[in-house]
């Protein structure tokens, strides 16, 4: 076992049974404040990637060769025939 954890083994039995749940409720704050500070630092980097990734979109410019982007929505928009659909019975 583990130095500290024998440590702690040791002093949590020399204490009374109240100290010992005061004890094991500590622990266990401790332990959703490591996994609040573990997400947080995970969505930090979430959104740093994130950051990352846009910046990087925009450097491409992908919609740089439309000229007008109205008239590029309504061909988008634009209703298309579908295969065996509109064939005539």
């Amino acid at each position: 076992m583990n130095a500290i954890l024998e440590q702690i083994q040791r002093h949590a039995t020399a204490l009374p049974l109240s100290s010992q749940a005061e004890l094991l409720n500590y622990a266990v704050y401790l332990e959703q404040k490591a996994r609040q500070k573990m997400l947080v630092t995970s969505n930090q980097a979430r959104r740093e990637g994130l950051a990352q990734a846009l910046a990087q979109a925009v450097a491409l410019n992908p919609f740089a060769e439309i000229a007008d982007p109205v008239a590029w929505q309504r061909e988008q928009r634009q209703d298309r025939a579908l295969v065996g659909r509109n064939d005539a019975d």
